[in-house]
């Protein structure tokens, strides 16, 4: 039996729910674990969520075999197996704190104006206003057909918050976007002419190379130039623009209309961000700005502000803080499979906030 399911088991029979079988399942789990030394170390915190589960959950009615206190004695495992303080928030909230996820429509937008939904579960081709194949999607992919043009014809891809998706490019370049982006690209590049995309959001690009025809990302006031390679680019709306080099070499340029240009040559390992007065470059762990990529949700030394904008991409929701004073403190943290509520209840321990859900919306507030 896995973590996720011991959670799930543990769930039902807090509501009386378990078969016998599935009793006799949990005790030998806990037993497994009952001698682990590391958790004797917290011993007050485990009498604090034995006392909360005592007053908020009914007790036993005699209808298990297995005893409601001898669940109670091993309930702190959890905390020590899952890494989070689930037991008050996740269970006591289950009834009156849920909020509903909605799931928006990944859209492409053609030349003609049409606006194409994309089902991540089903198979389409995606055909240009004269009836011809452009693109064929396979599930979370869509992939452009190899061809050239005499003049450019634009695509836009929008991807909702909450969702990602991949896109190979008819020049063979691999995008794979992050929620809450866009990106418009040709349906099909023109020979002598540079490979020019346009990024609203974050994407990890893999650039097919040509020496005769640069590629440009384009996002917000900083353009990436290269030929060929690996990197990330982050320009979300009222967030620092950046460039995160995986492998090879990119020009980053910072450009405005009443300004000259400036520009940074990034070498693997480096990060280049958008600033006022220019391009700050620093060494950073690329793989701390690509796990997005695995659905994953890190933050590293980032504010609360930044970390809340992302928990809303992630998981298409709303999310307003009351709770000012966090604004500014910095987290770090990844968060793997977690639903939105052992997020929430996890950080809530660390940042040492309440929350509350109102009309489909998370309200954080003070303590």
């Amino acid at each position: 039996m896995n973590k996720k399911e011991a959670k799930n088991l543990f769930s039902k029979y807090l509501k009386n729910e378990c078969t016998s079988e599935e009793i006799q399942l949990l005790h030998k789990f806990l037993e497994s674990y009952q001698n682990d030394n590391h958790l004797d170390d917290n011993e007050f915190q485990k009498n604090r969520i034995w006392n909360n589960i005592e007053q908020k959950v009914l007790p036993d009615t005699g209808r298990n075999k297995f005893p409601f206190r001898q669940i109670l004695r091993y309930a702190a495992v959890f905390i020590g197996l899952f890494g989070l303080v689930f037991a008050m928030g996740l269970y006591t909230n289950e009834s009156k704190n849920q909020i509903e996820i909605n799931e928006d429509a990944i859209i492409v937008k053609t030349s003609g104006n049409r606006q194409l939904i994309i089902d991540q579960d089903e198979n389409r081709l995606i055909r240009g206003t004269n009836g011809k194949i452009l693109g064929r999607q396979s599930k979370d992919l869509l992939v452009y057909e190899t061809n050239s043009a005499k003049e450019l014809v634009y695509n836009e891809i929008m991807i909702p918050n909450g969702r990602n998706f991949k896109l190979k490019l008819s020049d063979g370049t691999f995008v794979h976007l992050n929620a809450g982006s866009s990106l418009k690209y040709p349906v099909s590049f023109v020979i002598g002419k540079e490979r020019r995309v346009f990024l609203k959001g974050e994407a990890y690009f893999e650039v097919t190379k040509d020496s005769d025809h640069p590629f440009t990302v384009v996002a917000n006031q900083m353009d990436v130039n290269v030929l060929g390679t690996h990197f990330n680019v982050s320009s979300y709306d009222d967030e620092t623009t950046y460039a995160v080099l995986v492998e090879g070499s990119v020009q980053v340029t910072k450009t405005t209309e009443n300004d000259s240009e400036t520009s940074r040559i990034l070498v693997p390992g480096q990060m280049a961000s958008l600033l006022e007065d220019g391009l700050e470059l620093k060494n950073v762990s690329v793989e701390d700005y690509l796990n997005w990529r695995n659905g994953d949700l890190s933050f590293h030394n980032e504010s609360f502000t930044s970390i809340v904008k992302k928990i809303e991409r992630h998981y298409n929701v709303d999310v307003r803080n009351e709770y000012t004073e966090l604004d500014n403190q910095r987290f770090r943290g990844i968060f793997k499979s977690e639903t939105i509520a052992d997020l929430l209840d996890t950080f809530k321990e660390s940042a040492e906030f309440d929350y509350q859900i109102e009309n489909n919306q998370i309200i954080i507030k003070k303590p």
